[in-house]
């Protein structure tokens, strides 16, 4: 059933970067401002069906090298970290198109370009963000296939068409069609046929290797479950003036630039302790745990709003801005396939995972009572001084079931010795 699964996703991955690649109108060039004006219901499937297509990418990557034990570790570590932590975080930039979208259908050409100037200008969105999203991105594509095929998961071969399929569309994502299609094309077939060649290919003596790889991710994922809560009480305690009102990010634009910032990191950091439970709890564990994380890659992509919205305000009177940000909350594409279930099922998953714990004789019950109260402690108080009320909780909640994680063996369980047969006496 996993393996049924993985194919699927082995899939739908480079099948939605196909289809968000032949949608994009701004293509050739055609690349100035009012082409998303021009367009806009083009550009909302592009940029949703895009950011879904690199989420996608995440566990097909994950998958490609979860067989891999000591032989490729060294690769398999930089390009996990590359798609959980890098990856994940480019995927969140494409709700940037629809926030130029926003401004386009709402302010003038030269506004528009000024807002974008402030936006790249923003360097605590460019080194915190931009930066390691997009060389996440690449190493993640790059790496993945070559740890997997190092490691014997996939072939040579297999391996060479991914990578060809990614520099395919590195080249000419933005070409005109039909050019633009064929790196996501090949992608297609040369991950697909991964799938069938993961179901195939055997290699008894990785079965005896040292799990190194799994010991790190391990620790990884004891670290998230602890830095996520500390980094998310860090957003909520530098927003400026602690206070909702927007015209105090106005005022104070880093220490609200800090504060989506660190918003952003500790979802992703959550990220990795969902995937720990996942491979360590049972079934109920497991899966409201992946699904808590797939759900988590998303919602991590939210802040993007905060930085745009700031840029605008930076940029044009009050009420013109206050009309963008309504644009912009009023696509509902965006708001039923990226936005609403990647907060409610975040928020319900960070519960659900700590009660399955709980069943699963792991944590004590009162543990799932301290992450649900954090989980209620951020959507009651909001911003404010007693905001720290909730990662405080969720800190105590996700530390203990960190704890209480039984540690990996670094060698593979080896059946006990039967006795040898007594002769007759």
């Amino acid at each position: 059933m996993r393996l049924l699964l993985f194919r699927l996703v082995l899939f739908l991955a480079p099948a939605f970067l196909a289809v968000a690649t032949a949608v994009d109108p701004a293509l050739g060039e055609d690349q100035g401002v009012g082409i998303y004006r021009a367009h806009p219901d083009a550009i909302q499937w592009h940029s949703v069906l895009l950011h879904w297509a690199w989420v996608l990418f995440v566990p097909v990557f994950l998958g490609l090298l979860a067989p891999i034990r000591r032989r490729g570790a060294v690769l398999a570590r930089i390009a996990w970290c590359a798609a959980v932590f890098g990856l994940v975080t480019f995927s969140a930039m494409m709700a940037y198109d629809l926030a130029i979208l926003a401004m386009e259908q709402t302010l003038p050409d030269a506004d528009v370009k000024r807002a974008d100037e402030v936006f790249q200008s923003m360097q605590w969105a460019v080194w915190g963000w931009q930066v390691p999203g997009l060389a996440g991105w690449a190493l993640a594509l790059l790496l993945t296939p070559v740890a997997a095929a190092y490691a014997k998961v996939i072939s040579w071969w297999t391996a060479a068409a991914a990578l060809l399929g990614s520099v395919l569309y590195l080249q000419f994502a933005i070409s005109p069609l039909p050019v633009n299609l064929a790196g996501p094309v090949v992608m297609l077939v040369a991950y697909c046929y991964a799938g069938w060649e993961m179901g195939r290919r055997t290699d008894p003596s990785r079965a005896d290797e040292p799990a190194t790889f799994g010991v790190f991710k391990d620790r990884v994922g004891r670290f998230g479950l602890v830095a996520a809560p500390v980094v998310f009480g860090a957003g909520l305690l530098t927003v400026p003036g602690l206070s909702p009102d927007i015209e105090e990010s106005v005022r104070q634009p880093d220490l609200a630039q800090v504060s989506a910032l660190f918003l952003h990191w500790a979802w992703v950091l959550f990220v990795p302790g969902m995937l720990l439970l996942m491979r360590r709890g049972r079934r109920f564990t497991s899966v409201a745990a992946a699904v808590t994380a797939f759900a988590l890659m998303h919602f991590s992509g939210l802040m993007v709003g905060d930085f745009s919205d700031l840029a605008v305000r930076q940029t044009v009177p009050a009420e013109l801005a206050a009309k963008v940000t309504e644009a912009f909350g009023g696509y509902a594409l965006f708001a039923i396939g990226w936005a609403v279930p990647a907060m409610l099922v975040s928020l319900l998953g960070l519960i659900a995972v700590p009660i399955g714990a709980a069943v699963d004789g792991l944590v004590r019950w009162w543990v799932p009572v301290l992450t649900g109260l954090g989980v209620v402690a951020f959507l009651a108080v909001g911003v404010g001084p007693l905001s720290v009320l909730s990662p405080l909780l969720l800190l105590a909640g996700y530390g203990l079931l960190a704890k209480a994680l039984p540690p990996r063996p670094l060698q593979a369980a080896t059946p006990a010795p039967t006795a040898e047969p007594q002769p007759a006496a």
